[in-house]
């Protein structure tokens, strides 16, 4: 019998915690969202193998940002295979364990996951609530602490990834948040042209060889998307790198995401419309 994320055990840790809690309000509630979030995330801890109970106690602490780590992770494992790919949770490669080995169609992927909600000291919800929008500096601190974590996440794997010379992808969730993914075009691209949204292809990080993001291929940034009975609709923007030392192969490219790549004219833009893609939280890992 498949394994529960939500079984007993993690039920009364849900009943300990607050009123307020994210974890109880996911585990417990019957709202639709919450139930839509959990179908979700069980799909995702029946893709994870043996590193599902650590993600478990992660998604039960809400401190230092473990309980939107877990949902980042569980729900990469499963947009990936929402897209047809097979997946592999933390695979030891010689001596490193990336997060995320994807494959599908004679193509390999290697994945590495980080949440990145809040957008510094002013979270979506606030915003959201307040109807304010993230201020130029809060912007700012934002686009610094992107910075911050793709830089450290292309040190850790640029060894593992230029010995393998696989794609290498960092994905970024953002939950319901909005602006991490334009912070992240301007710091990858540099500033967008306003008449059609396009960029250089050698402008941004990912055109300055200093940056040392030459190996990472692409940037994947995805979140939620509200609905109005709650179902779960995940959306996302895949920022291809135009200099990647690895590019994406087609085979390696989520079809469902909107895709920011280079074009025939050398610079970078949007090649289709986004979209909006569903998670099948009754499939068996098999499947």
């Amino acid at each position: 019998m498949a394994a529960v994320l939500f079984d007993a055990d993690a039920l009364a840790v849900a009943e300990r915690h607050g009123a307020e809690s994210q974890f109880r309000w996911l585990a417990t509630s019957d709202d639709p969202e919450a139930a839509a979030l959990r179908a979700a995330l069980q799909r995702g801890f029946a893709l994870a193998g043996a590193r599902g109970g650590e993600l478990r106690k992660a998604l039960e602490h809400e401190r230092w940002g473990q309980h939107a780590g877990a949902i980042a992770h569980f729900l990469t494992l499963a947009l990936l295979d929402a897209h047809g790919f097979e997946v592999r949770a933390e695979p030891s490669l010689g001596g490193q364990s990336p997060d995320i080995l994807a494959r599908r169609d004679g193509a390999s992927l290697l994945v590495e996951v980080r949440a990145v909600t809040g957008a510094g000291s002013f979270p979506w919800e606030e915003r959201r609530a307040t109807g304010r929008e993230i201020s130029p500096e809060g912007r700012e601190r934002l686009a610094q602490s992107l910075a911050v974590i793709l830089q450290r996440k292309a040190d850790t794997y640029r060894p593992l990834v230029e010995r393998l010379a696989v794609p290498f992808v960092i994905a970024l969730y953002e939950d319901k948040d909005t602006t991490v993914a334009p912070v992240a075009c301007d710091l990858l691209y540099g500033r967008a042209e306003p008449r059609d949204d396009s960029r250089a292809a050698a402008g941004g990080a990912f055109g300055e060889a200093a940056s040392g993001l030459a190996h990472v291929s692409a940037v994947l940034v995805f979140g939620r998307v509200d609905t109005p009975g709650g179902e779960l609709l995940l959306r996302g923007e895949l920022l291809e790198n135009p200099r990647a030392s690895v590019p994406l192969p087609p085979a390696a490219r989520p079809e469902r995401l909107r895709r920011y790549a280079v074009d025939g004219a050398d610079r970078v833009r949007w090649h289709h419309a986004a979209a909006t893609f569903r998670i099948n939280p009754w499939k068996t890992p098999s499947e």
